[in-house]
């Protein structure tokens, strides 16, 4: 008897995540960075609309770490470390990074002797474009201002 009801089991698994119901998982890595797609963005205490508001984020692209998901729902880790849920089409798979100190250095060449950009503070957040040799390129806008340039990927979050 039971052995029917495991395979019983198994086979309604199976079938209703191939003919289109709602699977639990994304099949995504976890954990995995995404970023916030629109301002402001609320994020809840648990996994449904039915809980309570826990933040609002306001800024859009802020990064995010996924830890968990649960029917296109998932656990969010930002910068400061506070989790909260947030619905799958709040978030952005483009890449985006903040920075974790203050007078963070924006450099024009991928070389820590090359020209200073921008001192940053802690928590701008750039656009990635690539990285690599421990460094990102990077693209961020302030007052109407394009910088572009590169920063040491040990000193963001969210890459």
């Amino acid at each position: 008897m039971k052995f029917v009801l495991c395979i019983t089991l198994f086979l309604f698994t199976n079938f209703t995540s191939a003919f289109g119901a709602k699977s639990r998982f994304s099949g995504e890595p976890i954990p995995r960075f995404a970023a916030i797609a629109k301002s402001p963005t609320n994020t809840r205490v648990g996994p449904d609309i039915k809980y309570p508001i826990k933040y609002i984020y306001q800024s859009k692209y802020q990064p995010v770490r996924i830890v968990n998901e649960y029917y296109g729902w998932y656990q969010i880790e930002d910068i400061n470390g506070d989790i909260s849920w947030i619905y799958k089409t709040a978030l952005s798979k483009a890449n985006y990074v903040m920075t974790l100190h203050d007078n963070t250095k924006l450099y024009q060449k991928k070389k820590l002797t090359s020209k200073v950009v921008a001192k940053v503070d802690r928590g701008t957040t750039f656009k990635v474009l690539k990285c690599s040799s421990g460094f990102c390129k990077v693209e961020t806008s302030f007052n109407g201002t394009l910088f572009k340039g590169f920063l040491i990927q040990d000193n963001l979050w969210g890459i």
